[in-house]
């Protein structure tokens, strides 16, 4: 009888040893994950937890607070991939308000990628009056993604370059003189 109870034990560890492996692997990289994916994911959770749920009466209390742990961890990186999603939609809506017609990465050409830095500050000087910190680093945010996009082009003419500096920098000193008062 004590063999099949160690056996019994051995069997729901591993279950539970398998479902820690499982939750590390989904929540590994969230940033990565599609909303579609993170979906299915959650579901999954449902699923193992409500199987694993029905076992526990076999669990030790060691294996239980370890099983409640790893039903915490997955549900606090649930909040953190949530969290996530939402800057990103913030961060989309901030593009539209920023960049216009320039937040579709596609739209930027060597062309117009100054239009796009004008267009940002314009939209800065005009909105920027009644902002709080997290508003800052949004719009800051913003930048970061159109610098990264700048990126993308080769060379631009030397002049160009300097006016989008000149641009970057007014940022930097109107981001300053705001959040520092």
């Amino acid at each position: 009888m004590s063999a099949c109870t160690a056996t019994r034990e051995q069997e729901i560890e591993g279950d539970v040893n398998e479902f820690r492996s499982w939750v590390n692997a989904q929540t590994n990289k969230l940033e990565e994950r599609t909303e579609e994916d993170w979906k299915k994911t959650k579901e999954d959770f449902k699923q193992r937890t409500a199987e694993l749920d029905r076992k526990q009466e076999g669990f030790s209390e060691k294996l239980r607070a370890d099983y409640q742990q790893i039903k915490a961890d997955f549900k606090a990186r649930e909040v953190e991939r949530d969290s996530l999603a939402n800057n990103e939609a913030q961060l989309t809506k901030w593009e539209r308000d920023l960049l216009g017609q320039y937040a579709n990465g596609t739209a930027l050409t060597e062309a117009n990628i100054e239009q796009a830095y004008q267009n940002f500050m314009s939209n800065v000087r005009a909105r920027n009056k009644n902002w709080q910190q997290r508003d800052w680093e949004m719009a800051a945010a913003v930048l970061e993604e159109l610098n990264q996009r700048k990126e993308a082009f080769e060379e631009l003419p030397d002049e160009t370059e300097v006016r989008i500096k000149a641009l970057q920098m007014e940022f930097a000193a109107l981001k300053e003189s705001e959040t520092t008062k």
